[in-house]
């Protein structure tokens, strides 16, 4: 197993006039977590800095010294979750910056009397020494250095962006290591689409970039903790799959997650080789992890090898992880030996009670049956008399899928009331998410909208931390004319004149079992649409594949109100037992009509367990149905479609 040398440094606490941050130590605290539990103790070498920790010295000393490895077995990982800037460049450096700026990482003391950001010509050079004592490098990055958009950045949004430093600095003052080859020649599309970061010519790492250059990085609250938009993406994305990744898997599942919370910000995957693209993530130095979920018995109780880390929800109040118990080299197509409920989440393990008791001499497979789904977290803001109209008619809604709070930076979603109606945006999020909605009953018919938008938002976020599918189970390659698919899993297309574009979306089962397959359209006007196999799900036997032909569409009335790009989220759900995902069907979402609540299709059994989760997602107090009669074990991907309809000239 490769050595791995990981330094990891986080700073919320900057002195003026510096604006603090929120979220920034928890990312690395949480990064440092998933090492520990992922690497064993003899190959981790971890250093984290937060805060005061953080100075210019501490952290240039560590690059030198705490990353550089013992040769072409080891790996080295430096992770900086914090504020970026600008400034300008010394006369020295202009031949290295054509714009005569540096992109900067702004340390704790970086500006007090004699202290300096570390510029990214510094940066090149410190790394540079390290990736000739190590096989592999990696950088995250979860900063920005450009200040295109910040106008409109809402309050509960943070951007990790530092006023620009103002004073003029010395080349004395940079360090010796700073990087002064000549700056290759590139094309402006390819530097509005690259981060800040990356020289590619002099390039000898792999860079994770929280976004483009000329966008911004951003941190908001999630699970009640603040945390930067990238780094949570991608503690997901290293927490929901088991496997060994490689770094062209982790941009897509990252810039899935992090464009599911905030608009405007692509993370970045650059190399100076191609062939990095498919490495695995870390140079495989965090290892694939037992994909069977064992139930044992320890001092404190039973309890499950996987906990906070490996993405085990909290229990929501008797809402909770439910697992089957069945002998370790059983299958699950059988009655279980026992059920269990986790009651309490630890980082590592979730300890569970069970029912009925189980010998404690020997270790059992656990397999989940269902886990509990949050409401969304709403945030009324505006004037007292209209929001109070608003709150009363909250108190008819689905409490099991929206539930008021006082806290914007907490809240999922807002409603903010305006003179001519309500108007519900998304924390990250600039535009409205719903158009205002006014006229008569509009507190009533703001409800029936924020419950629509809460059942697309948790099958969007939906996924399984269990599974014991590979990433790849179901090959997922999309071909057309009208445009390409992007390394971070977007298709771009585009229409021709008048007409719209198509593309095919070909899915293969590549596992040596068969498989369910779903494919759901989530458009970005709220719509959910399962219509894309005629039964919603599929069979797929091992090796087979099916093509899917679809159409990008932008509709006529959307195209004449301004609106020239639309994304439809394709959601691919895939499971060891037969499905159907038709519950999940709604309408796009049109507020003026919405006069009433969207009809579930009753009267179907619950096959297995996904099938009773799927109806959990549409509401948690529809009718009780019988028992499912297997367990599925199932998996989500993601695909995004950008679908472009030029203006008329």
């Amino acid at each position: 197993m490769p050595e791995l040398r990981a330094l990891l440094v986080g700073i919320d606490a900057y002195p003026p006039p510096v604006p603090p941050l929120m979220g920034c130590v928890n990312d690395v605290t949480a990064m440092a977590e998933t090492l520990a539990l992922r690497i064993p103790e003899p190959d981790l070498s971890l250093l984290v800095l937060t805060n005061e920790q953080a100075t210019r010295h501490a952290v240039t000393e560590a690059i030198r010294c705490h990353l550089r490895g013992s040769g072409p077995d080891s790996t080295a990982l430096f992770y900086f979750s914090g504020h970026g800037s600008q400034q300008e460049a010394p006369p020295e450096l202009w031949p290295r910056e054509p714009d005569r700026r540096n992109e900067t990482v702004v340390l704790v003391d970086s500006r007090s009397t004699g202290g300096w950001d570390l510029a990214d010509k510094e940066l090149s050079g410190l790394l540079a020494g390290v990736s000739g004592s190590v096989g592999h490098l990696l950088v995250v990055l979860d900063c920005c250095h450009s200040g295109d958009g910040t106008r409109d950045a809402p309050a509960w949004v943070r951007l990790r962006l530092a006023p620009e430093d103002g004073r003029p600095r010395p080349f004395s003052s940079f360090l010796p290591e700073t990087s002064m080859g000549p700056q290759p020649p590139e094309r402006a599309d390819d530097r509005r689409r690259r981060s800040a970061w990356s020289p590619v010519a002099t390039m000898t790492h792999v860079l994770i970039a929280a976004c483009r250059s000329s966008e911004t990085a951003k941190e908001l609250t999630i699970g009640g903790r603040g945390r930067g938009a990238l780094s949570a993406a991608l503690e997901r994305a290293l927490r929901d799959n088991s496997g060994l990744l490689s770094y062209r898997d982790i941009h897509r599942f990252v810039t899935a997650g992090v464009l599911a919370r905030v608009e405007d910000q692509h993370p970045q995957l650059e190399t100076a080789d191609a062939s990095d693209l498919d490495r695995a993530f870390l140079g495989g130095a965090l290892p694939a992890r037992p994909m069977q979920l064992r139930l044992s018995r320890l001092p404190d109780g039973w309890s499950i090898d996987a906990g906070a880390v490996h993405g085990v929800p909290e229990p929501i109040g008797d809402d909770t992880t439910e697992l089957a118990i069945y002998a370790l080299d059983d299958d699950t197509d059988g009655a279980p030996l026992a059920e269990a409920k986790v009651t309490t989440v630890l980082p590592d393990r979730s300890i569970v009670a069970l029912t009925p008791a189980l010998d404690t001499g020997f270790v059992y497979r656990a397999v989940v049956k269902t886990i509990p789904l949050k409401p969304l977290d709403v945030a009324i803001v505006g004037e007292h008399d209209v929001t109070t109209a608003l709150q009363q008619a909250a108190a008819s809604a689905d409490t099991t899928l929206i539930r008021l709070t006082a806290d914007p930076a907490a809240a999922d979603l807002i409603v903010r009331a305006r003179p001519d109606g309500f108007e519900i945006t998304r924390p990250g999020v600039t535009r409205p998410l719903v158009p205002v909605v006014a006229g008569h009953h509009r507190e009533e018919r703001t409800i029936l909208a924020l419950e629509r938008v809460a059942r697309w938002l948790r099958l969007s976020s939906l996924g399984n931390p269990a599974t014991q599918l590979p990433p790849g189970s179901i090959g997922i390659d999309v071909t057309s004319t009208s445009g390409a698919m992007g390394p971070d899993g977007r298709l771009e297309l585009a229409y021709v004149d008048d007409h719209a574009p198509t593309f095919t979306v070909t899915l293969t089962n590549t596992t040596t079992r068969p498989l369910w397959c779903a494919l759901l359209d989530l458009t970005e006007t709220y719509g959910i649409f399962t219509d894309a196999f005629p039964s919603g799900a599929t069979l797929l036997d091992a090796g087979a594949g099916i093509d899917v032909a679809l159409t990008g569409q932008l509709s006529d009335a959307l195209w004449r109100a301004g609106t020239v790009a639309m994304t439809d989220h394709l959601k691919i759900v895939t499971s060891t037992i037969e499905f159907d995902p038709r519950s999940l069907e709604q309408p796009e979402l049109e507020v003026d009509l919405v006069d009433s609540a969207p009809v579930l299709r009753g009267g179907r059994a619950a096959h297995s367990t996904l099938d009773r989760l799927l109806t959990r997602l549409t509401t948690r107090e529809a009718p009780p149905s019988e028992t499912p009669r297997a367990i599925a074990d199932w998996r989500t991907d993601d695909l995004y479609v950008v679908t472009t309809r030029p203006p008329t000239p």
